[in-house]
């Protein structure tokens, strides 16, 4: 059997949804949380990800190879879920630099965690925090998860 490109840079540029989302937020004088934002925050993503699972079922129709539309539909997600952190951080709970204690790391587990997102799953997720958590990385987490949550995903934490 022939390994196939995943041809994953074609579901979605992360940079330019970034920039889209900043632009949002510019509109608001830079502030993530005005009215209004949000709603286009997400109206947004959940239009990306409909346009990148739309273009992960041609190519597997294209292709045929269910083991690299699992591949396209996790990366997919790892670009949906990066660029709302950075969202979140950067417009929604500035607080610059993080210091030690409010750093955190995102993981995906599961099917996605291994790379490979069946159609319909759940997004399973472990938010790796400091022993002693700052109010910020609480507020980044559960913003993350109220956002996840209102895109329609099932997510797993």
């Amino acid at each position: 059997m022939t390994k196939l490109p995943p041809k994953i840079e074609d579901l979605i540029d992360g940079d330019s949804l970034r920039q889209e989302l900043a632009a949002l937020a510019a509109q608001s004088g830079g502030d993530g949380t005005a009215t209004g934002v949000r709603a286009q925050v997400l109206a947004t993503l959940k239009d990306r990800i409909a346009t990148g699972r739309y273009l992960a079922e041609q190519m597997l129709m294209d292709d045929g190879s269910g083991t690299a539309c699992a591949q396209r539909l996790s990366r997919l997600m790892d670009e949906i879920i990066c660029v709302l952190h950075d969202f979140a951080a950067t417009h929604v709970h500035r607080a610059g630099e993080p210091v030690a204690t409010e750093r955190m790391t995102i993981v995906a587990v599961g099917g996605y965690g291994r790379g490979t997102l069946a159609p319909g799953s759940d997004i399973d997720l472990l938010f790796l925090l400091p022993y002693k958590q700052t109010p910020w990385g609480e507020r980044i987490v559960e913003y993350m998860l109220y956002m996840l949550w209102d895109l329609g995903l099932k997510v797993g934490h």
